[in-house]
């Protein structure tokens, strides 16, 4: 091929690179949407400006006003005119590329690591606010100037082809008698719904590790603490005290781990946290990690903290918004594989715990005590169910406050020791040696119509769910058929909701409050497709859709927009007691996220909603009913033919008593058994 012959004496061309202004929307309200991770940025550079204080003034508990502002002030050094212009208004400006990675004793002060690298998160104001006002004080000199978003996103070619001049403010360049320290106020807000005082400041205290008497943040006047909930089991055992452990990459961490007494009800407090530098990098996960059937449960109960600072050390391995880490990274890995094992040996401890722990119950610790003066027989069998009893992770507290536990003890105690009970059996023969081989029968055929029960329980619940399937594969409409299926079944939702029942007041007052039509009506084209359901403590929204239907930001808004009013309504102090509950929640079910609105979720998960796919959902049920239909099996002999019926899919009926031929077979095995 001919060489192109190259054009003489030609003009020396120019290239030139601009950038969009709308860059800044993505760097601020797609990266930054919400109040807390917003917020959270401010409150991390007073940190790195050797604040003493922050105080952060916002709107709570009622819809947020056009007319409202946030203001976030510290008392930290402040910045001069030059270091406005050099540091400040310089986005995308790595700190310590020229910088130590501490910062300078200050106030009194020891030296920090610092937490700003990117150099973007003072951008993170425009997540929430089209206006950012920065008002600084050094060395007796104000700077006051405002960023305003329109402005800076006009044009196409903005950013590096004219650059942007912020209007200076009237006090700007001022003396004053003034202490040093910063005001950003953030106007013209972009969020509108309701912010839950306790959420939010729960929520702010969980991004930093580094609050302490040094560095208070005050949210409307009231500091905010980082309190452990209670724990059962602690590892380690002193509430502020860290474990350290090295990776296998020679890295060193430092952890610590908690177990609390009942299920966690917020799913922010469940999972590890991972900290970098005292800034959250990982909200709370479990490493990929997905327990079997008692894994699963234990992970209720489990909440914990990292912090991995060698992470800070990868550029770009944590997300801007201090939400994820990137795992796959090889530096990463280490600390992924560390955490999943980590998790396995902290439930099989768990579980020991709790069974010992369950065994000193004063209740149970009395039952064993007067087993003592039953047969050497009775009792050795009384101690042997005991232990099984208390091995068992999920039996809590009944609706009533009752011990589940001590309650199965005293029934099988009692089971043992009634005298009715035991006269009848000392009927049946007249040698006391058949007797205890009778009772021995008795015992062992109870345990067997317990596990056969409890098999046709799951065995039911596994044609639920199948049913569940085909319906899906029928693509059958979401309301009433599906909606409908859930209210009953809400154990399909989520295992743990088995006793949840369906709360017709709360349609009701969500149908009344949003001007919606009754059930069974439709709204225009669109189906009334939510449904509520509770107990005497908590409350969810469920919004389903169908399995082919993907949500997008209007599904979002509006099922928090539900949520945020029951919670409102059931969780203000002055509800009455019958009605106050202590969480209320949405759950979203859908086949999917729309495209391109993946970061619509993120704005309300995990704090409002959960979302669920429907693959999701069905896979999750199936797996864990399988797997315990198994567990149940293997507690009666594989040749008991109930639960061969079981088994091998013959139509179900009532529990029968064994027939004479069944009986014979059970008494040779017992006898073989006890040889």
């Amino acid at each position: 091929m001919a060489r192109r012959q190259v054009k003489k004496n030609a003009s020396k061309r120019i290239y030139a690179m601009t950038v969009a202004g709308q860059l800044f929307n993505h760097l601020g309200l797609q990266m930054y949407s919400g109040a807390v991770p917003a917020i959270s940025e401010f409150i991390s550079n007073a940190y790195d400006a050797m604040a003493r204080n922050v105080w952060v003034t916002i709107p709570i508990g009622r819809p947020i006003r056009p007319t409202d502002q946030i203001i976030i002030e510290d008392d930290g050094h402040g910045m001069s005119f030059e270091e406005c212009n050099s540091f400040y208004l310089m986005v995308g400006r790595n700190r310590r590329s020229n910088q130590s990675e501490w910062t300078k004793e200050y106030n009194g002060l020891t030296p920090r690591k610092v937490q700003g690298r990117k150099g973007i998160g003072k951008l993170a104001g425009f997540g929430v606010a089209n206006i950012i006002d920065v008002r600084t004080i050094k060395e007796k000199e104000v700077s006051h100037f405002k960023l305003d978003f329109e402005d800076i996103t006009k044009s196409s070619e903005f950013a590096v082809a004219q650059g942007y001049k912020p209007d200076a403010l009237p006090d700007d360049g001022e003396n004053t008698d003034e202490d040093p320290g910063s005001i950003t106020t953030l106007s013209q807000l972009k969020i509108s719904r309701a912010i839950n005082e306790r959420e939010f400041k729960r929520s702010i205290a969980r991004r930093l590790l580094v609050l302490d008497d040094n560095f208070i943040v005050h949210v409307n006047g009231e500091p905010i603490t980082r309190q452990e909930i209670p724990f059962q089991f602690r590892f380690p055992k002193k509430v502020g005290e860290w474990k350290t452990a090295e990776l296998e990459n020679g890295q060193q961490i430092q952890w610590w781990a908690g177990f609390c007494k009942d299920t966690i009800p917020d799913e922010e407090q469940r999972g590890f946290v991972v900290y970098v530098r005292g800034k959250l990098a990982q909200t709370p996960w479990f490493f990929d990690l997905s327990g079997g059937v008692w894994g699963q449960h234990g992970m209720q109960y489990l909440t914990g903290e990292v912090q991995a600072d060698f992470l800070d050390g990868v550029e770009d391995l944590i997300a801007t918004d201090r939400g994820t880490i990137r795992w796959e990274d090889p530096t990463a890995v280490p600390l992924k594989k560390w955490g999943r094992k980590k998790i396995k040996e902290l439930l099989e401890s768990w579980a020991d715990k709790r069974r010992k722990e369950k065994i000193k119950s004063p209740k149970i610790i009395r039952y064993l005590e007067q087993a003592e003066n039953l047969p050497k027989k009775e009792n050795r069998i009384f101690k042997t169910v005991v232990n099984r009893i208390c091995s068992i992770p999920h039996l809590d507290k009944d609706e009533d406050g009752e011990d589940i536990a001590d309650e199965l003890v005293a029934f099988v105690y009692n089971a043992l020791t009634n005298r009715n009970f035991l006269e009848t059996i000392r009927t049946l023969t007249d040698a006391p040696t058949q007797d205890i081989e009778r009772f021995t029968e008795i015992l062992s055929e109870w345990d067997i119509i317990e596990a056969v029960n409890t098999a046709h329980l799951v065995k039911g619940r596994l044609e639920i769910i199948r049913k569940f399937k085909q319906m899906i594969d029928d693509k059958v409409p979401e309301k009433p058929d599906m909606q409908d299926y859930l209210k009953e079944h809400p154990w399909l939702i989520d295992p743990k909701w088995t006793m949840l029942a369906h709360e017709k007041s709360l349609d009701k007052l969500i149908r009344e409050e949003f001007n919606l039509p009754s059930s069974g009506e439709e709204e225009g084209r669109q189906r009334v497709d939510f449904f509520c359901l509770g107990d005497s403590q908590t409350a969810y929204v469920v919004e389903v859709k169908r399995p082919g239907v993907t949500a997008g930001k209007n599904e979002f808004a509006k099922l928090s927009d539900y949520v945020v009013f029951l919670r409102e309504k059931l969780m203000n102090e002055s509800t009455a007691g019958d009605y106050r509950r202590s969480v209320v929640k949405g759950m979203l079910i859908a086949g999917g996220v729309r495209r391109g609105h993946e970061g619509h979720l993120k704005v309300f998960t995990p704090e409002t909603f959960d979302f669920r796919t429907w693959g999701n959902l069905l896979e999750t049920a199936e797996t864990m009913h399988d797997r315990f239909f198994e567990v149940v099996k293997s507690r009666a002999p594989a040749d008991d033919p109930r639960m061969k019926e079981l088994s091998t899919n013959i139509p179900e009926g009532d529990i029968r008593p064994l027939d004479a031929g069944e009986k014979r077979k059970t008494k040779k095995r017992l006898r073989t058994k006890k040889k």
